[in-house]
Parts: structure tokens; sequence; C-alpha cells
């Protein structure tokens, strides 16, 4: 194909002929190094020009000297126009005499030839045009990537928001109308998180928390957070051991330029008890029934920031009084800034609750305030840069109740009153094993269990890690060695998949005892796999309850113990005061094995 095309409108066919050869006689080199001749099309007049450059997409037109005469600039307008997007330089032939005159072609040209004709300098204008063309290839092939990139990334924004918008599926934000909220993301996706949910005993857990950044890249670490919430809060962990898990898994997945501020509170509607950790975040404001404010700063570093954390010193306990209600906040309101820079800041803020408390009766109060707020923020700014999240909470409303939670007993020195003696025995067949996870069933029924709140947490965990042992490395036999590498990691859980489809025998038996005596008690477990047994090198901590299991187990286990080539696992729990007296334990049996070693 010819490297350089032009076509030539000029209706005296002895001139039109002088300047194809002219341009014929001008070699061109590609930027593939191939010099070949440019091709040339003649034609007489504007009409024929129109209908064939469709066809011929020429990168140049040449006006010769009768027709640039006669030529008018609604004609280089439709010639431009037929051209499409890419531009088509249309050059006059003007004669010496006029040129020197000082004669300006009444058409909109870009440029003129002058005649007599000058081969050389033609080569010029003709190389220098070669160039732009091009060069506005390039751009043209750089736009249309940067087109598809961009459609790419909106797809790719869109599926992103649907999946975080998932992630709140589980929230119980728009269950109650004593919570209100705002969420305006500066990007597209938001780097502020907001999820609430209820505990299995009916208190109210509110997270607010903001990513440094925002768009995308803080978005992501919505994904971390909202499932350690969302996992462990419905099932009775606890507020302090939540947070001790969520610090943790974002100081291993953020990069270090990012962290996490958050504000998280447990609400107990029953005994009007409000616990509540600040990381970072702008001060929350507790607003009294008499316009009083407190106001909760932070105490703790941003989540992810050090591996370490201080969580059980900075939460803060409250008691809640009919008519408070809390405010909380990122930092995009207090940051809003407008044409001279100010920013709203704190003060602003608090003047607008301090007046909304003066201004009338409460329930008028509860209607304006929120939305006093936010018409102020959205008059102050003068354009939003950062996300910008509000949230009220009436802490006194009845509907903050979880309605479908039985009421907890919390007299008594021990909050459940008395547990009792009772046991359960379970034993899953492979078709269990294979098919389902049959813990979260199992721990549902154990919570219900008279006064079994007082443990749920530390039963949890323990028969979690007891059963996953049982599983994976009793039943499938796999060794936890695997695990050391970052491959090792990846193919561990492969096969563990892959062996649990695979099952056609093994079997899992759980022995639960609980046992019961005036100032305390204790739940002992045991768990018993199919498989061959515990190697000797268990003892020296270096088999499968080496690592994270083990420090969890000892954190709330009282003693542990099993023997290498057994595949009987005991543990106790314990709780309050005292020893059994003879013959209150039932005829339980100690286990004479040694504790497993740190």
């Amino acid at each position: 194909m010819p490297g350089f095309r032009v076509l030539i409108i000029e209706s005296d066919a002895e001139e039109a002929g002088r300047l194809r050869d002219l341009i014929r006689a001008c070699a061109y080199t590609s930027p593939s190094g191939c010099t070949v001749p440019a091709e040339t099309w003649c034609v007489d007049s504007f009409a024929q020009a129109r209908s064939i450059i469709g066809r011929v997409a020429p990168n140049l037109v040449l006006f010769g000297p009768a027709s640039a005469r006669v030529a008018t600039a609604g004609e280089l307008r439709q010639l431009r126009q037929q051209s499409g997007l890419a531009p088509i330089p249309i050059l006059f032939v003007q004669d010496l005499k006029s040129a020197c005159a000082g004669e300006v072609p009444k058409a909109d040209c870009d440029d003129i030839v002058i005649k007599p004709y000058n081969p050389g300098l033609m080569e010029m204008k003709l190389a220098s045009i070669r160039r732009f063309r091009d060069f506005n290839r390039s751009l043209i092939t750089q736009r249309d990537r940067l087109r598809r990139h961009h459609a790419d990334f909106l797809q790719e924004q869109a599926n992103a928001r649907e999946i975080f918008g998932n992630l709140g599926n589980e929230s119980c934000l728009d269950d109650t109308d004593a919570i209100r909220y705002h969420l305006s993301p500066r990007a597209v996706l938001n780097g502020d998180l907001l999820a609430a949910t209820y505990t299995p005993d009916g208190k109210l857990v509110l997270m607010l928390a903001d990513f440094a950044g925002h768009g995308l890249a803080a978005a992501v670490g919505a994904v971390p957070l909202t499932s350690i919430f969302y996992s462990m809060m419905p099932r009775g962990f606890s507020f302090s051991r939540v947070l001790r898990e969520m610090n943790r898994k974002l100081f291993d997945l953020l990069p270090r330029q990012m962290f996490c501020c958050l504000v998280m509170l447990e609400l107990d509607p029953r005994r009007n008890h409000l616990r509540l950790l600040n990381a970072g975040m702008p001060s929350p404001c507790l607003v009294r029934a008499d316009g009083a404010q407190e106001l909760f700063v932070s105490r703790h570093l941003p989540l992810g920031v050090l591996a370490d954390d201080q969580v059980d010193t900075a939460i803060v306990n409250y008691q809640v009084r009919a008519g408070d209600r809390l405010f909380l906040w990122s930092d995009g309101i207090h940051e809003a800034r407008n044409l001279r820079g100010e920013h709203f800041g704190e003060e602003r803020l608090l003047a607008l609750l301090r007046k909304g408390a003066e201004s009338g009766e409460a329930p008028s109060r509860e209607l304006q305030d929120f939305d006093r707020i936010l018409v102020a923020v959205n008059a102050h700014a003068a354009e939003q840069h950062d996300d910008l999240s509000l949230v009220e909470l009436d802490l006194s409303k009845p509907s903050l109740t979880k309605g479908d939670c039985p009421a907890v007993d919390y007299s008594g020195v021990r909050r459940g009153g008395r547990i009792g003696e009772w046991s359960i025995e379970i034993c899953l067949a492979q078709e269990e094993l294979r098919e389902a996870d049959p813990l979260p069933h199992l721990l549902s029924v154990l919570v219900q269990m008279p006064g079994a709140v007082r443990f749920r947490e530390d039963l949890a965990i323990a028969l979690g890690e007891l059963f996953r042992n049982a599983m994976e490395h009793g039943v499938l036999g796999l060794d936890s060695s695997i695990k050391n590498t970052d491959e090792g990691f990846v193919r561990y859980y492969d096969l563990l998949e892959e062996r649990r489809q695979q099952l056609d025998g093994g079997w899992i038996r759980i022995s639960l005892r609980c046992d019961d005596w005036g100032g305390g008690g204790e739940l002992q477990l045991q768990v018993e796999d199919s498989g061959s047994g515990f190697p000797p090198c268990t003892r020296s901590g270096r088999g499968v309850y080496s690592g994270r299991g083990l420090a969890m187990l000892r954190t709330v286990c009282r003693n542990l113990e099993f023997s290498p080539g057994s595949s009987l696992v005991r543990a106790v729990i314990a709780w309050g005061d005292g020893q059994p007296t003879d013959g209150e334990n039932g005829g339980a049996k100690t286990v004479q094995t040694p504790t497993v070693p740190v």
C-alpha cells in the first residue's frame, strides 16, 4: 500500500499533470525504512473531489492555481468533514506575483505552494506534511488505546463497586430508624466504610472506617475489614478480640503508607451500656438530652500501623441515658474547604449541634441536626476533596434492640446464672465432613445451653482449632510444614479442598461435658479423629500444634492434653473461682498425659 496519498483538484489538465509529476518525483521514506512513491489522484472539480474523498482517504489535498481561485471556505469545510477524524492539510497553488503582492487566499487553506515550482522546497514541504501525518497517526492510536483502557477501567470500577456494595449485605443499618447515615465518595469507590451488625446476645456493633487515600486503593481495604467484622461479630467474638484481629490483618495486608482510621462502638440497649474505640478518627460527639456535649478523642493509633495494639486500654465505656444521640463523621467534613481555603472544622460542626439543642424540643432537633450539618458542609465546600461520611444514632430508641434476640438474664453475681451440668456428643462421618462445615451449626446449638453465653467465644476458638486440626491433619493427613512458603501456603489449601472432595472414609467425634460448682466451673472438650494419631515430633513443638493455633488455644484453655500415637485431644475451659468438692464433678476422669509444649 502506498505510504502517501495526494488528491489534486485542478481544472487545467496540463497544470494538473505538472503537479502530479512534481509530487511523484519527491521520494518518501516510511517509518519502517522503505522508500515508496506517493500515489496521486487528479480531479477537475470540487464535486468530483467530494465523490471520491471517502474512498481515496488522501493525506493531502492540493488545489491547483485555477481551482484555488474559485474555492470557497465552505467547500473546504465540507472536505474536512468528509475526511473524518484525521485532519487533512489543504494546500493552494499561488503564483509568485500574487504572493509578492501580499494577496491572501480567500478560502481557509493551511498553506500555499509558490509557482513556478521549486522541487527542493516542494519536497521539504511534503516531507513536513508526511511527518505531521505520521505523528497524527500515532496520536490517534494512543487515543484509541486510552479509550479502550478507560472503558475497561470503568467496567472494572463498576464490578468493584458492585462487589464492595455486596460486602454490606449483612448490614443492619437500614433495619432501624434510630440510625441515619450519609456516605459521599469523592471517587467512584469509597475510601470510607460503614458497617453494622448485631451480636448473638443483641448488642449493636457499628463501625465507621476511613482508609488513607480514596478510590480503588482505599476501597480495597474494605474487603478484609468487613470480612472480619461480619464473620466474627455475629458469632459472639468479643469487641476487643475483633479489633485486634482487624489490626493484625490490616498490618499484614496493607502497604506501609496505608492505614485505617476507625471508630467502632458496641451498644448494649438492655443495659444502656456503650463501649467505643476511636483509632485516629475525628472525635465522635455524644449529645446529651440537655444539650451537653462529650467528645470521644482518639486514644489509639490507626489500625494497620503497628503489629502490636493496646485495644483494651483504649476502649472507653459510657452509660447511655434517654435522649442521648451520638454523631460520627469522617475527616471529609472537617477538611471541606471553601474558595478561600478555610476548612469547615470541628468548631463549626459542634456549634451547629449546640444551635440545634437551643432551637427547640428534642423531637424537632432529631429531625434537623443531621440535615443541618450536611447542608452547612455542602454550602461551605467549594469542591469535595475527600470522602465524606456522617452518622447519627439515637442511642435510646427501642428500635435499636434486635427483635429476634431472646432476653438475657443479667441478675446475680455471674452473668447468665447457673450453667448447669450437661454433656453433648456428636460424630461426623465422611458425608458430613466432605459436604459441609459443622462448626457454625454445632456452636449455634451449644450457645442455647443455660448460661453458655459466658464462654461461647472461648468455645468457638477452642473447638474451631481442635476440629480443623482433626480434619486437616488427622482425617486428611495434611502436613502443616507445607505452609512454610508462599507457594506452599496456596498448595496446602488446594490439597485440603482436593482431599476433602475425594474423601471416602474417616470420622471425627466431638464430646463436650459441662460441670458447674457454686463459685466456678469448667467445660471439657474431647475431639478424636480416625487418623493415625500425633507423631512423636509433636512433643518438640514443631508438629501440628506449633504456631498460631497453639497460641490461640493457650489463650482460652486452662489445660490441653494429648499423647503421641493417639488421635484424642482433651481441652478444658474454666471460669470462676473455687474447686469442685468430692462428687461434684460427676465422676469425670482426668487424662494423665503431658500438656502440649510451648
